[in-house]
């Protein structure tokens, strides 16, 4: 639909499109995050709804690994030795959001049983390797498919709507293929057991996209980082009225600590240092 829209104002659109250059900038970031999803829905299953969305904003750190790496954009807390007596507040921030984050995610993951919801009933060890541990790689899967893109729409300057288009279709491949190559008794493409229900988080999944996607345009980073926080807040109280049952203090510090991180990120974000003129020699 966007990209029919897309057309009519430039029907110039697809006429440099070529399919070495979108499986070359398109092909990988889409098989990660088709991985990605399928981690997510296997750590969903070990994790409550909270645990779950404080854990998996530890993605925020290795996107900017992988932006530093892939587009050599800096972040603040690399750049210790260079620019942090010229602006000590935004350095001091910006680490101390990448370790609250960190923070957040060792002290879940070592929280053992005391989660809250339907998940008690969970061993320590599928809760770490089954929960934990995929969400955590889904994470790095994140900032390295969003490195990529970025790389893609910034550097190489393709289009958003177009590049969005192609990771939703060559996903859709990878898990397909994927489906097709196992055998039959370990997978089904059967539709047993699916109800209106089943719809509820796609829809909302996708809807939340798009309104993420809207206020990052229109109202910038921060805004979106208040956005992020008014979820963490919405998910504790949903997830402790459904459950009936109260939060750990676990998850209380880590929401703390990830709500402080995310703030403190978005609001000091990295600056260049502003360059000198060099002097002529007399």
């Amino acid at each position: 639909l966007a990209i029919s829209v897309k057309l009519r104002t430039n029907p110039t659109l697809l006429s440099s499109w070529n399919l070495i250059d979108s499986l070359k900038f398109s092909g990988l970031p889409a098989c990660t995050y088709a991985v990605q999803n399928v981690l997510i829905q296997v750590a969903m299953q070990h994790l409550s709804p909270l645990e779950f969305n404080l854990i998996n904003q530890s993605k925020l750190i290795w996107t900017a690994v992988f932006v530093y790496f892939l587009l050599h954009r800096r972040f603040t807390l690399v750049q210790c030795s260079t620019y942090n007596l010229l602006s000590p507040s935004v350095f001091t921030c910006n680490t101390v959001a990448m370790a609250m984050l960190m923070a957040a995610s060792l002290l879940l993951s070592a929280g053992g049983s005391g989660s809250s919801g339907d998940h008690s009933d969970v061993s320590s060890t599928d809760r770490f390797y089954s929960g934990f541990v995929p969400v955590l790689v889904a994470s790095v899967l994140s900032g390295f498919g969003a490195a990529l893109t970025q790389l893609s729409l910034q550097t190489h300057a393709r289009d958003a709507s177009l590049v969005t288009a192609e990771l939703c279709v060559y996903g859709s491949l990878f898990l397909l293929a994927n489906m097709l190559l196992q055998s039959p008794s370990t997978t089904s493409l059967s539709f047993d057991g699916w109800t209106m229900y089943t719809l509820i988080p796609v829809v909302s999944t996708a809807t939340g996209g798009l309104l993420v996607g809207a206020v990052t345009q229109f109202a910038g980073g921060v805004m979106k980082s208040y956005s992020l926080i008014g979820g963490i807040a919405l998910t504790g109280v949903l997830e402790s009225i459904l459950y009936q049952k109260a939060l750990t203090n676990e998850l209380y510090i880590a929401s703390g600590l990830v709500v402080a991180s995310m703030y403190l990120y978005s609001s000091y974000p990295y600056v260049a240092p502003p360059t000198t003129p060099k002097t002529k020699q007399q």
